[in-house]
């Protein structure tokens, strides 16, 4: 059972990524807990693919799932084989934590759907509310007829359902959801606190010696990929003296086999820290989704998590994306982007010029991203899931409490 309610009610967060190591839903939940005022708790796997940052640290205390982190090549064979197997090891595991821990109140990030599974089961067997927060689309996002498919068929619409709380990044998620009837709340990217009270209020000079275009961010087939092969063509089409800069995990041989090809480009990987600072640099941020051979619902209704460093960086953004895409739409309303919807080489080598040349443009651009990071800014949002952890952490205490009332009624 449930936890009794402390005048402070305790979250338990579950994330397969987490601090220091770094991806999309690592900083995503470091800028929403590192500003959440309440007590709080993590439980985390481990990703066995994403690189650590020693300066990008938990922003609560956190206990680590032994299974994954010891046997990761083990553990990623069986879940991709039984993912319910595993399931069952976590639930159990999970399970204990929020017993020891005092939890009240859960929230679980996806996409990492075995931890969605086990720590949903987990809080159901101890009759604590539920969150999952929806980072990105699910089923839509695994190969048709595939283990992964079946796994998501099977748990998906079960989760959704029964969820105390389904927390959509974007709008057009929500109304996505919506379409199967499903109940959503609105818990989008936060920018930190610290990055926006340090984020230039107007544009920042570029410094870097030749004008370059710089994109930050994960390479994935399902979201981007075409794009960046695309801006690579256009690269070919700039004046002579513009660069190509990618700040991904890929290095120069991995991109071509990848086909992302071009004379001006050259990739590195380094620090958060130093992503930032040539971000606040560059002369133009390149924020690029698919128009095609990619997840195209998830393309609509995505936010990318590269976009909260971009809005505070004080240098101007494109963004490069279909029409009908929340990117667009987000962009278009409230200027904070100058938006690329053709899908073609010689068209964003155009808008790319046109950014960079026009001081006035771009200063512009770079007011309204300002302005947005100010309506993402994270004590908000944090604030008001914290309003929601006290609403269902006493709604969940009431209702242990009737159950306890009826037993003992029973009994007698």
């Amino acid at each position: 059972m449930s936890h009794p309610l402390a005048n402070d009610p305790l979250l338990t967060v579950v994330s397969k990524n987490f601090p220091p190591q770094v991806s999309g839903s690592a900083i995503l939940l470091n800028n929403l807990l590192s500003n959440y005022k309440g007590r709080i708790n993590a439980i985390v796997g481990y990703h066995r693919y994403a690189k650590a940052d020693g300066g990008f640290r938990p922003p609560c205390p956190t206990q680590y799932l032994s299974f994954p982190r010891t046997l990761p090549r083990v553990y990623e064979n069986l879940k991709r084989r039984m993912p319910m197997v595993v399931c069952r090891i976590l639930r159990n595991s999970i399970r204990r934590a929020f017993t020891t821990l005092g939890t009240n109140v859960v929230l679980t990030a996806f996409p990492y759907d075995d931890l969605v599974v086990a720590s949903f089961l987990a809080a159901r067997d101890l009759r604590l509310p539920f969150y999952v927060h929806m980072h990105d689309l699910w089923k839509e996002n695994v190969p048709s007829g595939s283990i992964a498919a079946r796994f998501a068929e099977r748990w998906e619409p079960l989760i959704l359902k029964e969820a105390t709380r389904v927390l959509c990044m974007t709008e057009a998620m929500q109304e996505y959801y919506a379409k199967d009837g499903i109940e959503t709340h609105l818990l989008p990217h936060c920018v930190s606190d610290q990055d926006y009270l340090t984020a230039p209020t107007t544009i920042r000079p570029p410094l870097m010696s030749k004008p370059t275009v710089l994109f930050v961010g994960s390479v994935s087939p399902h979201m981007n990929l075409d794009a960046l092969k695309v801006l690579a063509t256009a690269s070919e089409l700039l004046p002579p003296e513009y660069e190509l800069l990618y700040c991904t995990a890929p290095d120069i041989t991995a991109l071509h086999r990848l086909g992302i090809s071009s004379r001006r480009l050259r990739t590195m990987y380094v620090s958060r820290a130093e992503v930032q600072r040539l971000q606040s640099e560059a002369h133009v941020l390149i924020a690029p989704l698919s128009h095609k051979n990619c997840s195209i619902n998830e393309v609509r209704t995505v936010f990318s998590t590269k976009l909260l460093e971009y809005l505070v960086a004080g240098r101007p953004i494109i963004v490069f994306a279909p029409e009908g895409s929340f990117h667009v739409a987000s962009a278009r309303k409230n200027g904070w982007g100058y938006v690329v919807t053709e899908d073609s080489p010689g068209a964003l080598a155009s808008a790319i010029v046109k950014v960079v040349t026009d001081e006035q443009l771009a200063a512009a651009l770079v007011h309204s991203a300002y302005r947005e990071a100010k309506a993402r800014k994270a004590t908000c949002h944090a604030g008001q899931l914290r309003e929601w952890v006290f609403q269902d952490a006493r709604q969940s205490a009431c209702l242990a409490g009737r159950r306890m009332v009826k037993k003992v009624e029973v009994a007698s």
